[in-house]
């Protein structure tokens, strides 16, 4: 999985907007899983799909594990 404060970085130097979700985030479950739907439909490399299927795993552990909320 790529650095994403790194990433973060890099689209600050480029003033190119990004969106972060956080795993409390009691909406980031869902709409991770809506990109991903989305990804399946229009990216062919099988490592893309795959981290994004593990960012996905990670989000629902964490939601399984904790409580999740709209963040403050």
């Amino acid at each position: 999985m790529k650095n994403p404060i790194q990433m973060i970085k890099q689209c600050m130097e480029k003033e190119e907007p990004y969106f972060v979700l956080r795993g409390q985030d009691v909406c980031a479950y869902p709409a991770i899983e809506a990109y991903f739907e989305a990804v399946k439909q229009r990216v062919k490399d099988p490592y893309f799909l795959e981290e994004i299927e593990e960012i996905l795993k990670d989000f629902r552990a964490y939601r399984e594990e904790q409580t999740t909320h709209i963040p403050d």
